[in-house]
């Protein structure tokens, strides 16, 4: 002994338990990975529509896999459809808080312009990717 303290020449070595246990989190480290990544495989690969609503009444369906702009209200607000994504380009709300959202693509991604009363939702016809977006 020194200092009081005892040598143990076990203390650093792994155990049976240590070594299983390691696997098993390697292991469902993996299959979660691979799983996530299947199921972004599937959203990508679904077919997916943007829902234009205005005062809750729908106003557009719109498929994201064909390019496409619009307009609505005589010019307040243009929207692009491109590569499989959508946002508001233009708006004639004072913070332009829609605008600064960008691009939306994923299934329950959604773009509201409050003073328009305008709201666009992602919608496909898989699981969503993602199930809740906080900023």
């Amino acid at each position: 002994m020194k200092h009081g303290l005892q040598e143990d020449a076990g203390f650093y070595k792994t155990s049976k338990f240590d070594a299983i246990l390691i696997g098993l989190v390697l292991f469902f480290s993996v299959v979660s990975i691979f799983w996530i990544t299947q199921r972004h495989r599937e959203e990508s690969s679904s077919a997916k529509k943007a829902l234009i609503y205005q005062n809750n009444k729908l106003l557009e369906q719109v498929e994201l896999d064909k390019d496409k702009s619009i307009t609505l209200f005589d010019g307040r607000i243009q929207i692009e459809v491109k590569a499989g994504k959508i946002k508001i380009i233009k708006s004639d709300c004072p913070q332009h808080i829609c605008v600064n959202m960008g691009w939306i693509r994923y299934s329950g991604q959604t773009i509201v312009c409050a003073p328009n009363k305008v709201v666009i939702e992602v919608k496909s016809t898989g699981l969503p990717l993602i199930d809740a977006v906080v900023y």
